[in-house]
């Protein structure tokens, strides 16, 4: 017994520890917070959430291979700074500012998962010009005008996901409902670790709110032709190809690509159809010079 007490012991005194950064931290109006840049070229792949930056671990080295691409951790996660209020409009000015401060040139290739995408679509209405290109991943959409919502769910280290995806009351993590162990060891323990910190994430109420600013801002052709990738998962909810379609009419230009046998951490499940629908977004805007 001695020893399991004093093994638990040094186990949760290794998780309070804050872990060796592998990025930079960088100012972001007024407070910093954790960028990691990888590769060289352009367009640069700007992911902006959700999640963790280390979740990214099986996608960013695969689109280093091609080009720049940067993962970040918003204000008040891993080794951010705590930030101001979560709000889509918070969550750009935080961006533009880090890109601008980190002295990364646009236009870029902006990458949305689950709240990202609505944060990269509220991006893209604010700076149009700094977009060459859009990949939303499980798009944290909410409901159709016709069914609210019935449920709440929280997901330590995944902000907002679908709420179609169930009709009835949940909690859950990114360990349980993904293929967690895909990750390298050192991103499983980040994950954890960061996660041990009880992060402030993005309620369903705020993503409700940014969603009715959004449709209200974009109008009736908010992405003209820039190249549009979504990735959907196999949401089996009767609502959620409507939602893909609304998505997808975003713009003139746009390709859904499907990841099947994901739950909702695309990233994860399958990084290969997340790099492919970043690397065609890349393709699309080189060969468009």
């Amino acid at each position: 017994m001695k020893l399991l007490s004093l093994i638990a012991a040094v186990s949760l005194a290794a998780l309070c520890q804050t872990p060796q950064m592998p990025g930079e931290l960088v100012d972001a109006g007024g407070y910093r917070v954790h960028l990691d840049c990888t590769g060289e070229g352009s367009p640069t792949v700007f992911i902006a959430g959700q999640g963790f930056s280390f979740d990214w671990a099986l996608v960013q080295p695969e689109i280093a291979k091609i080009t720049r691409v940067c993962t970040y951790d918003p204000a008040g996660t891993a080794w951010s700074d705590p930030g101001p209020a979560i709000t889509c409009k918070n969550r750009v000015a935080e961006i533009r500012h880090v890109l601008g401060n980190a002295h990364i040139p646009g236009p870029y290739v902006l990458v949305g998962f689950s709240f990202g995408g609505l944060v990269v679509r509220s991006y893209a209405h604010a700076y149009p010009n700094d977009l060459a290109a859009m990949v939303l991943v499980d798009h944290a959409f909410l409901h159709p005008t016709d069914q609210a919502p019935s449920m709440k769910i929280t997901a330590p280290g995944v902000d907002t996901p679908p709420v179609l995806i169930h009709q009835e009351p949940i909690v859950f993590s990114v360990e349980e409902t993904s293929a967690f162990n895909n990750l390298p060891e050192r991103s499983r323990e980040l994950h954890r670790w960061a996660t041990s910190l009880h992060p402030a994430l993005p309620s369903g109420e705020i993503a409700e709110q940014c969603s009715a600013e959004i449709d209200k801002a974009e109008g009736r052709d908010p992405l003209g032709n820039l190249p549009l990738f979504v990735v959907s998962t196999g949401n089996d909810s009767p609502n959620y190809p409507k939602l893909q379609a609304k998505l997808l009419a975003l713009s003139h230009n746009s390709k859904q690509l499907i990841a099947s046998h994901s739950f909702h951490s695309v990233e994860i499940d399958q990084p290969d159809v997340v790099v492919s629908a970043i690397r065609q977004a890349v393709a699309a805007v080189r060969n468009a010079k």
